[in-house]
Order: C-alpha cells, then sequence, then structure tokens
C-alpha cells in the first residue's frame, strides 16, 4: 500500500491528522464559506475515500459533501489529483453525473498566506462543464503538472468560468 499519492504529497497519516486540526482551526471560516449551519469531517469513512467527500455540510437545510483542501501558502490555483487515465482521478469523480450516487457538491481550499487567506470555493457540477469543455477540444493535458502529479488550474484563468469564487481575507481584521 503506498504512503501516499506521489508527487509532493505528505504521507496519508500525517495528512489525515493536519486536516482534522485545521479542519477544527478553520471551521468558523468554513461555514461563512459555504454559509452553512453545521459541517462535518468524514475521514477515512468509505465516502471518503471512494468519492473524495472530506465532509458534509447543511446548507439551506440540505446535506451536501464537500471535498477539502487545507494548503500553507498561496498558489493562487488548486489541483485535482491524479492523471485522467489513472481510474481514481479527481477528474473523472467531479465529471460523475449526480444522481443516487454520492459525491461532493463543493469544493473548498482555505490557504494561510503570510498576512491574509485566501478561500476557494467551487461549485463542482459547474466546474465539471469546464472539464468537458477541456476535453473535448483537447485543454485538460495543458493543466497537467507532471511534478505535482495532478491538473492545477490557475484563478486568473478562471475569472469568467461558472462556479468558481474566490476570495482573501486580510488577517489582521478576521479572526479565527
Amino acid at each position: 500500500m503506498l504512503s501516499n499519492r506521489g508527487g509532493v504529497n505528505i504521507d496519508y497519516v500525517i495528512g489525515y491528522e493536519m486536516e482534522s486540526r485545521l479542519f477544527k482551526e478553520y471551521k468558523p471560516m468554513l461555514l461563512k464559506l459555504l454559509m452553512a449551519t453545521d459541517i462535518e469531517l468524514t475521514t477515512r469513512g468509505i465516502i471518503d475515500k471512494n468519492t473524495g467527500t472530506d465532509a458534509t455540510a447543511i446548507i439551506e437545510n440540505n446535506v451536501y459533501g464537500i471535498s477539502l483542501r487545507f494548503r500553507n501558502g498561496d498558489y493562487n490555483s488548486f489541483t485535482l489529483n491524479r492523471h485522467i487515465s489513472d481510474k481514481y482521478s479527481e477528474v473523472h469523480k467531479w465529471l460523475k453525473e449526480r444522481n443516487t450516487t454520492i459525491k461532493p457538491a463543493y469544493y473548498v481550499q482555505i490557504a494561510d498566506a503570510k498576512d491574509y487567506y485566501k478561500m476557494i470555493r467551487i461549485n463542482i457540477d459547474a466546474f465539471a462543464n469546464h472539464l468537458r469543455y477541456l476535453i473535448e477540444y483537447n485543454k485538460l493535458e495543458s493543466h497537467y503538472n507532471t511534478r505535482l502529479k495532478a491538473y492545477e488550474f490557475k484563478l486568473k484563468d478562471l475569472n469568467d468560468t461558472a462556479g468558481v469564487f474566490y476570495t482573501t481575507i486580510n488577517k489582521s481584521i478576521y479572526r479565527i
């Protein structure tokens, strides 16, 4: 069994411990970003392992799956792990039709930069349409970062992409 997904990823066990600690620390920020009344981790359960759903949140009295990423710096991007040729690629998970199967509805990334937090919220179904466009016109591979073993999407290229929201919050005015 692999200890991580490759690239520059950290070991799974360390990653789970960090995710749990940062989830608790950032929970107030996550609730505001999602406009949710509650959120809880599903880490290491079958939903997480099979669909990439790290948490569930109550938004307008409905339960939604959330894919979480916490970064220790602002790279002005987000990534989807594994190449599309891998059946466990996050691209495949995001392209899955939403019907009776479980998949996350939102991707949320919080990056802790020196003086600010960068928060990204992506509606996965809306972004899946963008992924389909990239695949159809052979543009997806231009986003693949071999060092990261992931597709990297730069925020500056997504300003007009449906479902993508990001903002920065100055640490001096926002305390978690």
